[in-house]
């Protein structure tokens, strides 16, 4: 495994850490001992994304986790994944997925 890899790896564990939190890409690279602009570099030639969209996915595949294994409101979730304004988890997760966390569930239950 290489240096980025290992770098990736932890960047990962990480995430999976602080999602809730929000924290910004500076927050990990400064946790990482790099610069933002060369995680983002080594992100980039790994998986083909940004830093920040690797901790938008796990925002997301928390949100769908939850949406489908739980009735917990959709406000909840939002609240949750520490999103303090509903309406913002909602817009975020449009962006994402092409679908309101409600019209997701709904789907999900129909072709599920």
């Amino acid at each position: 495994m290489t240096e980025n890899e290992q770098r990736l790896n932890r960047l990962t564990g990480l995430i999976h850490q602080h999602f809730r939190s929000h924290k910004p890409a500076s927050f990990y690279a400064n946790a990482l001992g790099i610069s933002p602009t060369h995680l983002n570099r080594i992100v980039k030639q790994l998986t083909g994304g940004s830093t920040q969209s690797l901790i938008n996915s796990k925002l997301i595949d928390e949100a769908q986790r939850e949406l489908l294994f739980t009735q917990i409101p959709v406000q909840e979730i939002g609240f949750r994944l520490g999103f303090s304004d509903p309406a913002y988890f909602s817009r975020f997760f449009l962006t994402w997925t092409g679908l309101s966390p409600r019209q997701w569930r709904r789907r999900q239950g129909r072709e599920g």
